[in-house]
């Protein structure tokens, strides 16, 4: 079911650079206090996670959350090879302590079920640099594991209660806080953070819908058109109920005219007495989202000057 990104591209990439920036800096202080012939390798390693962290913080590139996941792997890996190096109590228990910091930005960006299982590796470097690296006592390794968990289910009760928060209940789209929060974080000026097209899809004689037949009928018409988008639009497009019988779609790759199309599909699956009028703008220059948003909006209206039941695309 698509419900639009459940995640933004910008908090992800920095998020993932803060975890390589973490790593780096945790190489470049114990690889340089440890006497191990691999030292110059791993400090060019270290420094190197440094670079990686500073650019995905500054530059923002978009990340997939498969990529993301792969980042954080390597930096859990990158601190439990730092932390060997280190050999020692100190260093196994720094390591135990990051392994502990670098839960939480799991369950914000990855969804639960991946989250979990980055925990379990978290789990066992935990278990190694306790009992291989550090060799401490196994109640101390066994608190590490207990605190582990509780900051895991922590994390993930936060983030169900943030997604939820920004769920429309009758739609199941993502809601205006949603929307809102999508916009600011690609205003359009950033290549990896911009959005290419917009459209507003509103529902045709909503009002007459709500007052002939009741407010029921007038859910069941959203609900409709809600299904509708979401068979007929790729799932990386943002979905959203923006307003009482208004949606918006935010489309981050494709072309104008392959929303266009999409949206015409939509109309095209409704039923006859249900109709939609649909205004579509494309990205122009490195103009912010929101003024796109702006020219979707003067399009939907003039597709209601028209006759409605039709798409107008803004040029």
């Amino acid at each position: 079911m698509n419900s639009g990104w459940q995640y933004s591209p910008t908090s992800v990439a920095r998020t993932s650079g803060v975890n390589c920036l973490v790593s780096g800096l945790v190489g470049v202080v114990t690889v340089f206090g440890a006497s191990t012939q691999a030292e110059p390798v791993l400090a060019m390693l270290a420094v190197l996670w440094c670079g990686i962290g500073v650019y995905m913080i500054a530059a923002a590139p978009a990340l997939s959350r498969r990529l993301y996941l792969s980042m954080h792997l390597s930096g859990l890996t990158s601190i439990a090879l730092f932390c060997t190096a280190a050999d020692g109590e100190v260093a196994a228990l720094c390591g135990i302590f990051l392994q502990l910091l670098l839960v939480t930005p799991a369950f914000i960006v990855l969804p639960n079920r991946i989250a979990w299982r980055t925990t379990v590796l978290n789990a066992s470097y935990i278990a190694y640099l306790g009992l291989a690296v550090g060799n401490l006592h196994p109640v101390l390794v066994i608190n590490a594991e207990l605190t582990l968990i509780a900051i895991a289910i922590s994390a993930a009760w936060v983030q169900s209660v943030a997604s939820t928060s920004e769920i429309d209940d009758l739609t199941q789209l993502a809601n205006r806080r949603r929307l809102t929060r999508e916009l600011d974080a690609r205003p359009g000026t950033v290549t990896s953070g911009k959005i290419d097209a917009i459209a507003v899809v509103d529902i045709d004689h909503f009002k007459a819908i709500n007052d002939d037949f009741g407010h029921a009928a007038g859910d069941h018409a959203l609900e409709i058109v809600s299904a509708a988008l979401r068979r007929c639009l790729p799932p990386e497009y943002l979905l959203s109920r923006s307003g009482g019988d208004e949606f918006t779609v935010l489309c981050t790759s494709g072309t104008i005219a392959e929303l266009s199309d999409a949206v015409d599909r939509v109309r095209a699956e409704l039923p006859p007495d249900l109709t939609i009028s649909v205004g579509v703008a494309g990205r122009q220059g490195t103009e912010a989202a929101r003024t796109t948003l702006g020219r979707a909006d003067r399009a939907l209206y003039e597709s209601k000057n028209l006759g409605r039941n039709r798409t107008t695309v803004h040029e």
